[in-house]
């Protein structure tokens, strides 16, 4: 996992992605190409081996940027190429029109393996990406995906003029239960706790393996009462999912603190928004755990004095 997590990895392979709008300029292309070759395309004549060997080239770079999808039109192109002579009456057992018969079947072929080898690429590429951005142990998205996402939601809250809502979620006393039962059972907790998060949460949140037992949840356009009430029923998912772990006392004392804040109603940008947060976590674990703190009532509590 820590392999794939780099910064980079995200950008360069964004990087390499073909523009949608250099894609329709390709298909423009052929598309315009195919049409000279069919209307003129005897390649018998000068024009119309330039043409042939222009759609050559293009069918050859089709399954390289578009894959089997490409090399359906590169199929289509090698059928058109083939029945020519037929429809320029030349004749079949022409020796020129055998080598160019030879030629199409040849480029057809190099297009199948650029073609397998694209879709090949394309799948590790998809396997890279999901890697750089997926916790391995709890399988949620991780740190640096977290920080690239608030990031955006941030940037989208202000746009659309909307408020934006981090929960930082601790399991309480989970140190203590790591060291009586091993890790083993630990990492089931975490790996059990970060599946409640995505269940109890909406689709349109964002849940993240913050570090350690610590987790963090991005709720757009979301308000206090909202946040209360989402967190609430993870509190009672957990509470119920205690009794799927080994019973002894330090299990019963299992529970979930969250603290939480709101942009921008209380933080002007994304390092006060996690630094509120977390003090607000930092406050629903000095008040005695398993409570929901927002940042604000933090404020007015004063826990450092």
């Amino acid at each position: 996992m820590n392999l794939f997590d780099r910064k980079d990895d995200h950008v360069f392979l964004d990087n390499h992605k073909l523009s949608q709008k250099s894609k329709f300029i390709i298909y423009l292309l052929f598309i315009g190409v195919l049409t000279l070759v069919l209307l003129f395309g005897n390649l018998n004549t000068a024009p119309g081996i330039i043409m042939g060997s222009i759609m050559a080239v293009v069918t050859l770079l089709m399954p390289l940027i578009f894959g089997y999808t490409g090399l359906m039109v590169t199929l289509i192109y090698s059928i058109i190429g083939i029945t020519a002579p037929f429809r320029f009456g030349i004749m079949q057992g022409d020796p020129y029109y055998f080598a160019i018969a030879v030629f199409i079947l040849a480029n057809f072929l190099g297009s199948t393996i650029i073609a397998v080898e694209v879709e090949r690429n394309k799948k590790t590429q998809k396997i890279l990406e999901t890697l750089s951005v997926t916790d391995g142990l709890t399988e949620i998205y991780n740190h640096r995906y977290f920080q690239q996402r608030l990031d955006e939601e941030i940037a989208r809250a202000t746009r659309a003029n909307r408020t934006l809502v981090l929960c930082m979620i601790d399991i309480d006393n989970f140190k203590m239960y790591n060291d009586s039962y091993g890790h083993y059972f630990g990492d089931e907790i975490l790996r059990k706790t970060a599946g409640l998060i995505q269940n109890t949460t909406r689709k349109s949140d964002i849940a993240c393996r913050y570090g350690g037992d610590e987790f963090a949840v991005i709720l757009p356009d979301s308000g206090v009462e909202e946040v209360h009430f989402v967190m609430e029923r993870l509190k009672e998912a957990f509470y119920s999912l205690r009794f799927s772990f080994p019973d002894c006392h330090v299990t019963k004392t299992l529970t979930l603190s969250v603290g939480f804040s709101i942009f921008p109603d209380l933080a002007e940008n994304k390092d006060q928004l996690i630094t509120q947060a977390d003090a607000a976590l930092y406050r629903a674990k000095y008040q005695g755990r398993n409570t929901i703190q927002l940042y604000q009532d933090t404020l007015r509590a004063n826990p450092l004095s």
